[in-house]
């Protein structure tokens, strides 16, 4: 779909480790269905001036995944159309509510962690005690867990909505999400 739409360089993305040795070389294809697949790849390779693979987590694949699936959800993806937008400028951001008390989404999870204390609603402590295996408390600071990658900080509404600031203006402002 890159070469015909155009592109010159071209960055890919794959979540398997499989996958991106073999198109580098360092593994070889052994079943006959990927040795034709890897031909492919090493064929269509030479359409670009640029070419390079990345291997990236699985929780970060969700774009390239969703792509995959449009692709082989029918024989010949070519009689699909995706639209390809390009954006010149920024978009303006959304609006945002601001909330006001010292509370936000962390605080029954902080509760939790601190001295087991529930909501009063019980299926919301049932619900908060599950998913609060996933959460650790250093200090006052809240902290996702994650498999595959380092403690995620946990951020109050005002941190996050700063931090979407950022990302969305001056030099990221073009590059967000690529």
């Amino acid at each position: 779909m890159a070469h015909e739409a155009g592109a010159r360089h071209l960055l890919a993305y794959s979540d398997s480790q499989l996958i991106v040795k073999q198109v580098l070389g360092a593994y070889e294809a052994k079943e006959e269905s990927m040795i034709q697949y890897l031909q492919q790849i090493k064929e269509l390779k030479t359409s670009f001036d640029h070419f390079q693979i990345i291997q990236i987590h699985k929780e970060e694949n969700i774009k390239t995944d969703c792509l995959s699936k449009l692709a082989s959800a029918q024989e010949d993806y070519r009689t699909r159309h995706i639209t390809i937008q390009y954006l010149s400028e920024a978009r303006a951001p959304l609006a945002v509510q601001p909330i006001t008390s010292g509370e936000d989404w962390r605080t029954p999870a902080i509760r939790w962690l601190e001295d087991r204390r529930f909501p009063n609603n019980r299926w919301e402590a049932a619900r908060l005690k599950a998913r609060a295996t996933h959460f650790l408390l250093q200090g006052r600071t809240l902290y996702k867990r994650s498999y595959t990658h380092p403690l995620l900080r946990c951020l109050s509404t005002k941190e996050g909505i700063h931090v979407l600031q950022e990302i969305h203006s001056g030099c990221c402002g073009a590059h967000a999400g690529t």
